[in-house]
C-alpha cells in the first residue's frame, strides 16, 4: 500500500537514496515519508523510529510545503567561532611564514594572548578554518635564487623552448641514480594494515638521458659512471638523432663533469653543433629531465621491492620500453610552467 502522500517520482527517489550512504538527518526525513506513504500511523512510526509524533508531523508538513527540496535541505548554522576576527589575524599573522609542529602551540597562543581555552581537536579544526594544513616542507638548495631562475626563465629558457623544432632542437640533459635498496613513499593502504618494504644493500645503477623538449623522446643510457667520457658519448647519440640540424642546445646543470676541461675541448671542435646552454646554479627545478625522473622512480623506484639486482635494472628497461604508454601523464607533467625556488636575493624581478 502506497501513494497516500508521496508522488511517484518522488517516492521511487527516496528509495533509491535510502539505499545510498547520506546524511543521517536527511535520512531520517525519508524514511519517515515512505512509511507514511505505506500507510502507517504517526505514532507507529514514532514508536519504530524512536521520534515523537511531532516531529513525525513536521516531516509531512516540510514535504507538502516545499517538496523533495525542502527534505534534502539541511539549514543547520554552526556556532560562532570563539576567536573574534581581530583575534584570527593575530594568530594568523603570528604564525605566517612558520612552521608550526604541533597544533597544541595554536592553543598555548590562544591562552596566553586572548585568554581563550581550546582543545586540541577544537584548536585544529580552528586552524583548518583559518587556511593552515599540515604538511612537511620540501628542501631546496640553500643558495637558490628564485629571481635568478625567473630572468633565465624569461629571456634565455622560454624564448629557445618556443623556438625549437627538428632543426633546432633543445634537449633537458642529466643523471639520475635509483639505487638497489628500498624506498618508502607515501601511499595509499588499509588502516590497520601494515606493510614492510624490504630493502637491499644500495647498490646505484647510474642513468644518463637526455629529453628532447619538441617531440618529448628520451635518449638514456645506463653507464658505471656519470663522466665526461660518458657525456661526451651521449652527446654523439643526440647529433646523430639530429643530422640536419644546424645547433643542438642543450641545457645543463653545473656539475663538474660538465663543465670539464676535456668537455669544453669537444665543445669547442670546428665541427660540433652540440651547444651548451648551462642552467643558473642551484636550479635542478629548471632542468625538465628531472620531472620524468621523478616520474620514474615513482613507477619503478618507490615501495618497490626487487629479489635481485638483474630484475631491478630489467625493471628500469622496462620502464624507457614502454614510455610511450605514460603520453598523457607526461604531457601534463612536462610543459613550460616552473616553479621557482628560494628566496629572490639578486633584485631581479
Amino acid at each position: 500500500m502506497s501513494g497516500l502522500i508521496l508522488r511517484a517520482a518522488d517516492r521511487k527517489y527516496f528509495v533509491a537514496m535510502m539505499r545510498r550512504q547520506m546524511n543521517s538527518a536527511v535520512h531520517r526525513r525519508m524514511n519517515v515519508l515512505l512509511l507514511l506513504d505505506d500507510g502507517w500511523a504517526m505514532a507507529e512510526i514514532a514508536r519504530a523510529l524512536y521520534l515523537d509524533e511531532g516531529t513525525v508531523r513536521a516531516h509531512r508538513e516540510l514535504y507538502e510545503r516545499e517538496g523533495r527540496a525542502g527534505i534534502e535541505r539541511l539549514s543547520y548554522e554552526g556556532s560562532s567561532p570563539r576567536m573574534s576576527t581581530a583575534q584570527e589575524r593575530r594568530l594568523v599573522a603570528h604564525f605566517h611564514g612558520r612552521i608550526v609542529a604541533n597544533v597544541k602551540e595554536f592553543c598555548a597562543f590562544a591562552k596566553a594572548r586572548f585568554g581563550l581555552t581550546y582543545t586540541p581537536n577544537a584548536m585544529t579544526k580552528c586552524v583548518k578554518r583559518l587556511g593552515f594544513v599540515y604538511k612537511k616542507p620540501k628542501c631546496v638548495p640553500a643558495k637558490a635564487d628564485a629571481g635568478v631562475q625567473k630572468r633565465f626563465v624569461r629571456k634565455v629558457l622560454l624564448p629557445l623552448m618556443r623556438a625549437a623544432n627538428a632543426r633546432q632542437p633543445l634537449y633537458f640533459v642529466d643523471a639520475t641514480h635509483p639505487a638497489y635498496a628500498g624506498r618508502p613513499a607515501y601511499g595509499w593502504l588499509l588502516k590497520g594494515e601494515r606493510y614492510e618494504l624490504k630493502s637491499n644493500h644500495g647498490r646505484v645503477n647510474n642513468i644518463n638521458g637526455a629529453l628532447c623538449w619538441h617531440d618529448r623522446k628520451l635518449i638514456q643510457q645506463q653507464v658505471e659512471k656519470v663522466t665526461s667520457a660518458a657525456m661526451i658519448a651521449l652527446f654523439e647519440r643526440i647529433s646523430a638523432r639530429h643530422p640536419h640540424a644546424r645547433v643542438i642546445t642543450v641545457a645543463l646543470d653545473n656539475a663538474r663533469y660538465n663543465r670539464s676541461r676535456e668537455l669544453r675541448a669537444w665543445f669547442d671542435r670546428a665541427d660540433c653543433r652540440i651547444r651548451p646552454l648551462y642552467l643558473p646554479s642551484y636550479a635542478p627545478n629548471l632542468n625538465l629531465i628531472e620531472r620524468l625522473w621523478g616520474f620514474f622512480k615513482k613507477k619503478v623506484v618507490f615501495n618497490q621491492y626487487y629479489p635481485t639486482f638483474a630484475e631491478f635494472r630489467e625493471a628500469i628497461k622496462a620502464f624507457f620500453k614502454t614510455l610511450g604508454s605514460h603520453k598523457k601523464a607526461l604531457a601534463s607533467l612536462l610543459t613550460e610552467n616552473f616553479h621557482f625556488i628560494g628566496l629572490p636575493r639578486s633584485g631581479i624581478p
